[in-house]
């Protein structure tokens, strides 16, 4: 699961509405929303069936339209704003794709018709594949849906154009393909930022304050793994919390460093083994 490319060509709509869902803290097998959405190799994935499966996750795709790209732009913007993603049918509705944000003038998006899935566009850039024209009647179209939830989320993520260059990245593509176990193991550790929350620490700051202690143990006990390793694993868990603001309130700290401990060590062993100790 998490950022990487479609196996075929007909499951763009799927995988759109996935990499939407993450934004808003909710990760889905593409195979279980494409049986949602009824798609097949034949006919693809229509807006009906994307909207069926968003509905199934407690989302309602909420459809946008313009035949001015000026106002298609805007209302785009209008979302995102609000860090509501939005699915775009784009390449003549020949393809679905997400997008996540608007940032420094940049719309991040998520084609998982690309190698690169992560990609930024600028308006320009994004228009010329948007754009739907229907040459018989001289007719221009801009086609777009907000997934909107249906239900409180527990926590959206603040995907910036740092962070999407960041993720894409060839030295962190085990952090793209991994998103979703990194989150799922956060979640539980974690809390996300309410207002007025007091007596936390940030997920950045509890690391920074553990993580040699961390790593020396976990590097002692085992005898293989390298420090830097380690640490690569702790920088990605992070990257991802600062994604959604997540915090540890001071209750839950030793929690949270038993847990740290727990997941580095079952890390060290899935990766170099173990033999039985006692």
């Amino acid at each position: 699961m998490s950022f990487y490319p479609q196996p075929n060509k007909y499951q763009c709509g799927p995988f759109a509405l996935k990499y939407a869902l993450v934004m808003l803290g909710q990760f889905h097998n593409e195979k279980v929303i494409a049986a949602k959405a009824g798609s097949s190799w034949w006919y693809g994935t229509d807006e009906i069936g994307l909207a069926n499966a968003a509905n199934y996750f407690d989302c309602t795709m909420k459809y946008f339209q313009s035949s001015a790209h000026a106002d298609s732009i805007n209302q785009l913007i209008s979302y995102l704003e609000k860090k509501i993603p939005c699915i775009l049918s784009v390449d003549n509705w020949g393809h679905w794709l997400a997008v996540l944000n608007y940032d420094k003038q940049k719309f991040i998006v998520v084609d998982s018709g690309l190698e690169k899935v992560i990609v930024t566009y600028s308006a320009r850039q994004l228009l010329k594949r948007w754009r739907y024209y229907d040459e018989a009647q001289a007719f221009e179209s801009y086609d777009g849906y907000a997934l909107i939830p249906n239900i409180k989320v527990v926590t959206k993520a603040n995907f910036t154009f740092e962070r999407a260059k960041f993720v894409m990245r060839e030295r962190n593509a085990d952090l793209a393909s991994k998103w979703d176990s990194y989150f799922n193991d956060l979640i539980n550790i974690c809390s996300p930022i309410r207002p007025n929350a007091k007596l936390t620490m940030s997920f950045t700051e509890f690391v920074r304050r553990h993580e040699n202690l961390l790593i020396k143990q976990v590097a002692y006990w085992h005898g293989t793994p390298s420090h830097p390793e380690l640490n690569k694993i702790l920088d990605n868990m992070i990257f991802v919390a600062e994604t959604y603001d997540l915090i540890i309130y001071a209750r839950d700290q030793k929690k949270a460093l038993i847990d740290l401990s727990a997941l580095l060590m079952m890390y060290t062993c899935g990766k170099y083994g173990m033999s039985r100790i006692y």
